[in-house]
């Protein structure tokens, strides 16, 4: 992002982004998680103009499509038939349960790409370290396992290629043993490097005592304040679920689909616990505008 909210304190973007996960878990509504869909979307443009999701964007596309349609096809329970084809009945709530459970995975999955832009491993390190190191590195390295793989895997991609050993071209023979090949280098280069990764730690004391940090991170006047509205908001929310509201039941019976007032008071907190990035860098905007008028 444009700095502010990419430079909270590390405990203030952790928050967001674990009670982020919670909310969308709790708040299964079809109406509210295609709000935060879009608006961990929106997210993502003022991070960096979709160039992070934009590389995941295939595997966030197909995971949605994929669950949207696999519980339709295997799943005939519901009051309301929308058709049959073969004598397989489509139900409205069959669908609406596929939707919702689409639109969570992808807004999680999104909401991810988005933690490991902004939550550098040293922000994780020194969240951790000094408390739960093993569990600290563990957390870092389960973050940060996928997209590492896939960078090391364009890298063997590009070697292979040069030297003419490619899974594009030739006979589907020819195509599955050039990919286990690569699979074979992919592992033995990452086992490689986590021993040395592995040795390079134990040489250095790691988890022996308690551990200085190189990057030290102070609660400023802003990240209480940060804080303060993040709980608040999440409280909130989270008693609005906790009273019935912000969620609808699809089977046997499915709930009306329309919102009450005092859903939508419930749902207008949700929504701005997630566009929080959002407020921050509109906030931090508008001070820079200030400040250069004033200039």
């Amino acid at each position: 992002m444009n700095a502010y909210f990419y430079h909270l304190h590390p405990f203030v973007t952790f928050l967001y982004y674990v009670g982020t996960i919670i909310l969308i878990m709790f708040m299964q509504h079809p109406i509210s998680l295609s709000a935060v869909f879009f608006l961990i979307l929106l997210v993502h443009y003022v991070q960096d103009r979709f160039r992070s999701v934009r590389r995941w964007g295939v595997l966030i596309l197909s995971s949605g499509l994929l669950v949207f349609l696999i519980n339709p096809l295997f799943n005939e329970r519901g009051q309301h038939l929308l058709f049959e084809i073969l004598n397989h009945r489509f139900t409205l709530e069959a669908i609406v349960y596929g939707g919702m459970t689409a639109l969570t995975i992808m807004s999680i999955i999104a909401l991810f790409v988005s933690y490991n832009e902004v939550m550098t491993p040293n922000k994780l390190l020194y969240l951790f370290s000094k408390f739960l190191p093993q569990f600290a590195v563990l957390l870092m390295l389960t973050l940060r396992f996928i997209p590492l793989m896939k960078r090391r895997l364009d890298e063997i991609t590009a070697v292979q290629q040069s030297k003419g050993i490619s899974v594009v071209e030739g006979t589907w023979r020819q195509k599955a043993k050039n990919g286990l090949l690569y699979v074979q280098v992919l592992v033995t280069y990452s086992l490689e490097e986590a021993i040395q990764t592995a040795d390079s730690m134990k040489a250095r004391g790691y988890g022996r005592k308690q551990r200085s940090s190189y990057e030290h991170y102070r609660l400023k006047r802003g990240d209480i304040c940060s804080m303060a509205i993040l709980v608040f908001l999440f409280c909130l929310t989270l008693i609005g679920r906790l009273m019935g509201y912000g969620y609808i039941v699809v089977y046997p019976v499915m709930d009306s689909l329309s919102l009450t007032m005092i859903e939508m008071y419930f749902l207008t907190g949700f929504l701005l616990f997630v566009s929080f990035p959002l407020m921050i860098e509109g906030g931090g905007y508008i001070k820079w505008r200030i400040s250069s008028v004033k200039m």
